[in-house]
């Protein structure tokens, strides 16, 4: 009883402080709304599949005790207050459900207030701009802003011949998985995944392998290439970790391999995504050959 008193306590501080930051365009999404959620969703199913993703878990739209399991905001048409116009995901990480910046933006003013502690921001570019414009003046302070990243997405079969080689990881295969997706981390974030000493991410990584979700290339000691179905809906599958070992790189190998983690991934939902770094140009060379084309444009800032 002193818990559900303590999350409801939470609960009406934080969405009396959402309305007073926001002039009441913002409110925290409660279960009732989760129709209304899952239909902004389905308005853009492959852009949204991380969001997907949380509600294919079960969850609905209202919060689950405090701030720790993430909450939902959202922006209702004042003319028809129904209706759900934009919505956003707030936890670890901050995912919008709209490309509009001013939504963001409002979005933001939000998650300032209620002075809360994220790990990234992601998602449509122009929204994902407008939380920032706001929340840049909270109390974190941006450790890498990538503002320009292609969405990419393919439907048909790859442009070129699957790498025979690529199959699925098994847990057999988890200690030389590890150190790839540490170096892939490292790589792409600047940091290992590793340096804090929990085992969080080994734990990610082994829950990756055991759902069928990380495709290799084994090398005669080390794995030479890796990708994994970093999110998968029924409606996309978005490809999430791709690494290539140094010593098999600038020898055309990506594309065979990128190839065979497509015809997998088809297998499962008809549309194939990932996003890149707009300065990563051989990756975006390597996803174009493969038959990858640009739809969309997302943006991410890392704390």
């Amino acid at each position: 009883m002193r818990h559900l008193t303590r999350t409801l306590r939470w609960l009406l501080d934080a969405e009396d402080t959402v309305a007073q930051a926001t002039g009441d365009t913002v409110r925290i999404l409660a279960n009732s709304d989760t129709p209304a959620l899952r239909h902004l969703i389905e308005q853009q199913p492959v852009t949204n599949a991380y969001v997907q993703s949380i509600l294919d878990t079960g969850r609905r739209a209202g919060p689950i005790g405090g701030f720790a399991r993430g909450i939902f905001l959202g922006i209702f048409d004042p003319r028809a207050p129904d209706r759900l116009i934009a919505a956003c995901w707030a936890g670890a990480n901050i995912v919008p459900v709209t490309d509009d910046f001013e939504a963001g933006a409002y979005f933001g003013q939000a998650l300032r207030a209620l002075r809360e502690y994220f790990g990234s921001i992601f998602g449509p570019q122009h929204a994902v701009e407008g939380i920032w414009d706001a929340l840049r003046h909270g109390r974190q302070a941006a450790r890498d802003i990538r503002k320009d990243q292609p969405f990419m997405t393919i439907t048909d079969q790859p442009d070129v011949v699957a790498n025979p080689k690529v199959r699925l990881a098994t847990e057999a295969d988890y200690a030389r998985v590890l150190p790839a997706s540490v170096a892939m981390f490292t790589e792409e974030l600047g940091y290992s995944p590793l340096a804090d000493g929990s085992s969080g991410y080994r734990l990610r990584v082994r829950q990756l392998i055991a759902k069928g979700h990380t495709l290799i290339e084994p090398g005669s000691e080390d794995i030479t290439f890796k990708a994994d179905l970093g999110i998968v809906t029924r409606s996309a599958v978005q490809i999430q970790g791709v690494w290539v070992a140094p010593a098999a790189r600038g020898q055309g190998r990506a594309a065979p391999a990128m190839a065979a983690v497509v015809n997998h991934a088809l297998g499962l939902a008809p549309v194939v995504c990932l996003y890149v770094n707009d300065f990563n140009t051989a990756a975006i060379r390597t996803y174009q050959r493969v038959g990858f084309e640009t739809v969309d444009r997302f943006a991410t800032v890392l704390f």
